[in-house]
């Protein structure tokens, strides 16, 4: 868990640079595209091969961490409603990680290990092509202060 603390502290700054430069969209898709690869990885139960999706961790976190933050205040800005966004984006979060962590579970329990990475790679997959075709932008053309 330390490592993905300092991964996300040395990140962030670069994500928050990078975001307004290329945009928020960008970003959150490479982010949910690296998720894909660390899911596969974790398929192949390699010891380098978890090290590696270990890294990769915190380099997703850091991306999709700074990047939701970003995305809810460039849709909430000048409505006050900052707060209040961020709780129902966190207890969406909560209860998909409940749900995901049951459903990985049954799975691997029928099915084995393997296929239980599967399905979380697939399922992140069909979150990333979610993304990539329904949400826009959201980094203003021009910030309000």
């Amino acid at each position: 868990m330390q490592r993905f603390q300092i991964q996300v502290a040395i990140l962030a700054p670069w994500i928050g640079y990078w975001s307004e430069l290329w945009g928020r969209k960008p970003l959150l898709l490479a982010g949910f595209a690296i998720e894909t690869v660390r899911a596969l990885l974790f398929a192949f139960s390699d010891p380098w091969l978890i090290i590696a999706a270990q890294v990769l961790d915190g380099a997703t976190g850091a991306i999709v961490t700074v990047l939701m933050v970003l995305v809810i205040t460039d849709l909430t800005t000048g409505t006050g409603r900052f707060n209040l966004a961020q709780g129902v984006l966190g207890a969406a979060t909560g209860a998909a990680a409940a749900i995901s962590t049951g459903t990985t579970g049954v799975i691997v329990d029928r099915f084995g290990d393997f296929a239980g990475f599967m399905s979380m790679t697939i399922a992140v997959l069909a979150g990333t092509v979610l993304l990539w075709l329904f949400v826009p932008e959201t980094k203003p053309s021009k910030y309000i202060d």
